[in-house]
């Protein structure tokens, strides 16, 4: 389905997302409507797109205003009463809280992830717009500490060496003069690139009543902001993953750094971060096979020999990813805005 060239032109734009087509070209091998053409294929079928959104934290020491900016993240498991999982699954898919969404096996029959300013505000989320949902029988809540690895750190590997090196000296030779601290503006530009980041300035510029200098101008600063991620992501179970794993894990304390650290220096690694529940460490894996998991068991073992991996979850189907919308073949289907954070009062 897709082949080489695809899989390093994906690579390519995880690294560097808004580089123009003749640009990355010579590094590729190839010449500019080629990728161009490629790339429109591979978004019309729905297995690549890119995203934007930020990371609350790291907005947070960025911003210019003295207002903390407040948000909690938290997984939620969602039990559905037999027959009534796709109902719920319609109810809440388009809802902008609600980022991720996969059917999992186990005791539960969804795992959520909700993003809200506190966990009072995702307590009354709960509360007020799933648990009451007809189908729902029951929900349990685990808030996310720390995330030490998450969706746009995840590397495809496609590139050979030389390759990776001409696409990060594109990305550094792009580096603007100043990176934009957080601001109404920002948020615009932030919004209208959140579906897709390789939207022309011209567009966004009109969009939003602006200049296009000024449009590029802040868009090539969020591009190097540390407290934005633009990210290029594919439809990993239609194209040859064909195991999406969580793994729950106990680690004490004064080991969780070292741990967190090693593991996601793993390829298959896709999210590594501590949690407040039975567990304080979860992991999401993307397998080509199932038996990939003894070995990184074994390798937690020996980075912790303390850890304990106590639950085991196997995502069957993806519904929404980052706010992206999937279809039952894992495509790419829809986008749902995804929420700033905001500043508190």
């Amino acid at each position: 389905m897709l082949d080489e060239l695809d899989f390093q032109l994906i690579n390519a734009l995880e690294i560097a997302p808004r580089t123009a087509w003749s640009t990355l070209a010579p590094a590729l091998r190839t010449d500019a409507s080629t990728l161009s053409r490629r790339w429109s294929r591979l978004t019309d079928a729905g297995l690549a797109w890119t995203t934007c959104y930020v990371l609350p934290e790291r907005m947070q020491a960025n911003a210019a205003s003295g207002a903390p900016l407040r948000s909690s993240f938290a997984v939620i498991e969602i039990r559905c009463e037999a027959g009534r999982r796709q109902n719920v699954i319609e109810a809440i898919a388009r809802k902008s809280a609600v980022i991720n969404i996969e059917c999992t096996s186990g005791s539960r029959d969804l795992l959520v992830n909700i993003s809200a300013i506190s966990p009072r505000a995702i307590d009354r989320y709960i509360t007020e717009h799933i648990a009451e949902l007809p189908g729902v029988v029951g929900t349990s809540t685990r808030f996310v500490r720390r995330i030490f690895r998450e969706g746009s750190d995840y590397d495809l590997g496609a590139l050979r060496p030389a390759q990776r090196s001409q696409v990060e000296e594109i990305r550094r030779a792009a580096a603007p003069a100043a990176i934009p601290a957080p601001s109404p503006l920002t948020d615009q530009v932030l919004q209208a690139l959140q579906a897709d980041v390789r939207r022309p300035a011209s567009e966004i510029a009109a969009e939003l009543d602006i200049s296009v200098p000024l449009t590029r101008r802040t868009i090539l600063g969020l591009a190097a902001a540390d407290w934005v991620r633009m990210r290029a992501d594919f439809a990993h179970d239609a194209v040859g993953w064909s195991a999406s794993v969580n793994l729950w894990v106990t680690v004490p304390q004064d080991s969780m750094e070292a741990l967190s650290s090693g593991l996601s220096l793993l390829p298959s690694v896709r999210l590594c971060a501590s949690t407040l529940g039975p567990s304080n460490l979860v992991l999401t894996l993307w397998l080509r096979e199932l038996g990939e998991l003894d070995a990184i068991e074994l390798h937690l073992r020996r980075l912790a020999p303390e850890a304990r991996v106590i639950d085991r979850w196997m995502t069957s189907r993806v519904v929404k990813r980052m706010g992206t919308l999937f279809n039952e073949d894992g495509r790419r289907t829809g986008y749902v805005p995804v929420s700033l954070p905001r500043p508190s009062a």
